[in-house]
């Protein structure tokens, strides 16, 4: 298969480089337009950002931590009082 047979396309969107197959239309490979490095306040931005994030996420974990914690001590309360309110529950051997 020669030369001949693909088409080299470059996307008018993401300027990638595509090469098709002439006969079957198919991608045979992309080659992605290298991406401009970005500026030191641009980069110091996005790391702030990305601070600000994982604050957040921490904060709303302690939350639900917290949360989980009175949850679990209400269901302990309700399980108390459907416990026999004599004290020792029966057990089948007692019953002999």
């Amino acid at each position: 298969m020669g030369d001949t047979d693909k088409w080299h396309i470059q996307c008018p969107h993401c300027e990638a480089k595509l090469v098709i197959d002439r006969k079957t239309g198919a991608l045979l490979g992309a080659e992605e337009k290298p991406k401009p490095s970005a500026t030191l306040d641009e980069m110091i931005r996005r790391l702030d950002d990305q601070r600000q994030a994982t604050t957040e996420r921490v904060a709303q974990e302690q939350q639900a931590l917290k949360d989980r914690a009175r949850v679990l001590e209400e269901k302990v309360k309700e399980s108390m009082k459907r416990v026999d309110p004599k004290g020792k529950p029966i057990r089948p051997i007692d019953l002999d």
